[in-house]
């Protein structure tokens, strides 16, 4: 029998797919309560075979606290930009769940969450760099905190550009000093590395920083406005498959306009 059938409880389940490291957590917030606190934390480096690991992971949670799925109430997915499969896995996991218990559901975006760790104890502006491809990453600037603020206002929009362009947007900004960061640089260490040299000004941080902290997820996520709609994913590139598809269908002897059509008609609109 559920030990909590009877309290009036709101558990949250976030989800973030965005990297490598998938991060499952969940959270409650009692009736007297204005926030989320946290449950369990489970943070899973299992790159490219998350979709084995990450239904079972939400059940071991909610296991171990007694709870079921119908239970959830909210969830919150890390909407990207990242990873076009990790996205599809945890959004779909979250569509599954909702469609059994209609719970709330709300996106938060992914660089901000990053930007917000160091942001607590550095006043420089901050420069996180995310992993898209091979020399190809999504940037976004922020400014330094001010007041009472807890996440830090963007200077930029979030952009995927090759790892080039994110260099001469930096240099555009002259800033006497900087912080840049992020999986863009451990995925292009030699690269970034060159630059850093050359740009003794700007400073980094250790790989630690490129996932989000867990209360800095569930920070965003008391903020954030639920509804009854499902977010759109930040995919702000296209899938392997959409950018390879030449190769792909010359491989499988498919004709380009018609993989074309049959990508088109199983896309969101």
């Amino acid at each position: 029998m559920n030990s909590h059938s009877n309290t009036k409880t709101a558990l949250l389940l976030a989800l973030n797919g965005t990297e490598e490291a998938l991060q499952i957590i969940l959270a409650k917030r009692e009736e007297d309560e204005d926030s989320f606190s946290l449950l369990d934390a489970q943070i899973l480096q299992v790159p490219g075979k998350s979709a084995f690991f990450m239904i079972p992971a939400i059940k071991s949670a909610l296991d171990l606290f007694d709870y079921s799925a119908k239970e959830i109430s909210h969830i919150a997915c890390i909407s990207g930009p990242g990873s076009f499969t990790g996205l599809r896995l945890t959004f779909s996991a979250a569509a599954g769940i909702i469609s059994g218990n209609n719970a709330l559901v709300a996106g938060l975006e992914y660089l901000p969450l990053l930007a917000a760790g160091p942001a607590k104890f550095t006043n420089q502006p901050l420069w996180v760099v995310t992993h898209s491809r091979k020399m190809q990453v999504y940037i976004q600037g922020f400014k330094p905190l001010s007041g009472e603020e807890i996440f830090p206002e963007p200077l930029t929009p979030v952009l995927p550009v090759p790892a080039k362009e994110a260099l001469d947007i930096i240099r555009s900004y002259k800033q006497e000093n900087a912080i840049v960061f992020g999986s863009g640089l451990t995925k292009n260490k030699s690269f970034f590395d060159e630059f850093l040299s050359a740009n003794p000004h700007l400073s980094t941080l250790p790989q630690r920083f490129n996932s989000p902290a867990i209360p800095d997820i569930l920070e965003l996520a008391n903020k954030a406005e639920f509804g009854n709609e499902m977010p759109f994913p930040l995919y702000l590139r296209g899938s392997d498959a959409e950018d390879n598809l030449e190769a792909i269908t010359k491989k499988q002897g498919i004709p380009l306009e018609v993989a074309r059509k049959m990508l088109k008609d199983i896309s969101p609109v």
